[in-house]
């Protein structure tokens, strides 16, 4: 039998569950007609400044889980094919150099959106614009030349990839910060309209609940098949990421990055501790587990790594010292590259977002025709 609440309850969870996939299934269907909203860069009516400056701040605090939690959502997201054949296109990822580029411009646009105010004519605009402007011309491009546009369903499923692993992986890191996660979501609710997300789209939502279940969902129907079915144009950029951002984090290593990103997405196999399995699906004991295929380098990483993240970083003073390391890791690369000056020449490893008299750099295309 039961009770009166506990039937309320259950009803309520089935039309959360019926709005999270009445968003993907709008997402995947129309989102994948539509390109950029069409919208002028401007702070959207929803716009709650408190609450976009408090998410702000927590990089300062939990810097670590957010650029962490970043790398790995952008490696997932080269799961996703119409993704994939857009940067195959620009021809931005393909190579060492390139991707090491490509994503310390990711790097230095990230920063700029937690350091800087949203107002017009800030580094935080300004990066925004540059990257929406570069959005749009390879969009125009790659579609012509077959590879695809750059539609609303893209621009949401990288949306994940910023904020999915850094937020619900929070708690497998003992994080259970609401306002976190409630101010985060709202910051990239807002970073998201203003590159060009139309409302309908939009991965986050007006709360972190809503935010939550739809993040829930995508990661589950979307990037949990995605990358139990990878590609060779998936194993290559990654190979490719990892060889260029080596240079920026020596400890990095194609097998070791693999793992971590499946078993963020509780890809079957990487389960590494016991609520590595989604809560409520049943446990295998004859599936497979992969951490044994790697070598023992990248085991030791990974153990050392998922401890470190696990069972200590919730110690204050172990969350100074890892965001103390990212923090003094972008410092280095930006004065001082001494691993990429030694791969490739002083002139490729000095990357700039801001040219000196503030504006922005334009990005550098390389499109698959030239």
């Amino acid at each position: 039998m039961i009770c009166r609440g506990g039937e309320a309850m259950v009803a309520r969870d089935n039309k959360e569950d019926s709005s999270a996939q009445a968003y993907l299934d709008h997402l995947l269907q129309n989102g994948a007609q539509e390109g950029d909203s069409g919208e002028p860069m401007e702070l959207p009516p929803w716009y709650d400044e408190t609450l976009f400056r408090k998410g702000q701040s927590y990089m300062k605090k939990y810097r670590f889980i957010i650029v962490a939690g970043m790398f790995y959502g952008l490696v997932a997201v080269l799961a996703i094919p119409s993704i994939l054949r857009v940067l195959i296109c620009t021809r931005q990822s393909s190579t060492c150099l390139t991707a090491f580029r490509r994503y310390v411009r990711t790097t230095l646009h990230t920063n700029a959106w937690y350091d800087y105010p949203p107002t017009p004519n800030s580094k935080f605009w300004i990066s925004l614009r540059a990257v929406r402007k570069a959005h749009s011309k390879s969009s125009r491009a790659c579609s012509k030349l077959g590879a695809g546009r750059i539609t609303q369903k893209d621009l949401a499923l990288t949306q994940f990839g910023f904020i999915g692993y850094a937020t619900l992986g929070a708690p497998r890191a003992q994080l259970y910060d609401e306002e976190f996660l409630e101010s985060t979501s709202h910051m990239y609710r807002v970073i998201g309209y203003l590159l060009g997300i139309k409302d309908e789209y939009n991965l986050c939502g007006k709360n972190w609940k809503e935010t939550k279940q739809r993040l829930d969902i995508v990661m589950r129907q979307v990037y949990e098949p995605a990358l139990e079915n990878t590609s060779e144009d998936f194993e290559q950029m990654v190979k490719a990421l990892v060889e260029g951002m080596w240079h920026l984090n020596s400890t990095l290593t194609v097998g070791s990055v693999m793992y971590f990103t499946k078993r963020l997405n509780y890809v079957k196999g990487y389960e590494y501790y016991d609520f590595d399995n989604r809560p409520g699906s049943t446990i295998d004991p004859k599936q497979k587990l992969y951490y044994y295929d790697l070598g023992w380098y990248d085991r030791f990483l990974v153990t050392y790594g998922l401890f470190i993240v696990t069972y200590l970083h919730k110690y204050a003073i172990v969350r100074w010292y890892l965001n103390m390391r990212i923090w003094l890791n972008d410092v280095i690369f930006y004065y001082l590259p001494y691993l990429a000056i030694w791969s490739f020449g002083i002139k490729n490893s000095y990357v700039r977002i801001f040219k000196k008299d503030g504006g922005e750099n334009d990005f550098d295309f390389h499109l698959k025709e030239d």
